[in-house]
């Protein structure tokens, strides 16, 4: 009986960690469908979630759409 318990238990706590999913925090390319790029691709292609100027060559950010 006590192995059958303990079958039950071990089968139970399996099930539940494999459909347990890791939570990952997500950039704001990966919220927005529109993110804005450097058209230099300065800073290895940084993308920020709104217009503005390149931090590092100071030209207007592009709107790039993610499909």
């Amino acid at each position: 009986m006590k192995k059958l318990i303990l079958l039950f238990i071990f089968a139970t706590a399996t099930m539940v960690s494999c459909n347990s999913e890791t939570k990952k925090e997500k950039s704001p390319a990966e919220i927005n469908t529109e993110v804005y790029e450097c058209p230099m691709k300065c800073n290895n292609g940084q993308t920020y979630d709104k217009p503005g100027t390149c931090p590092v060559c100071g030209m207007d950010l592009e709107k790039v759409t993610k499909t």
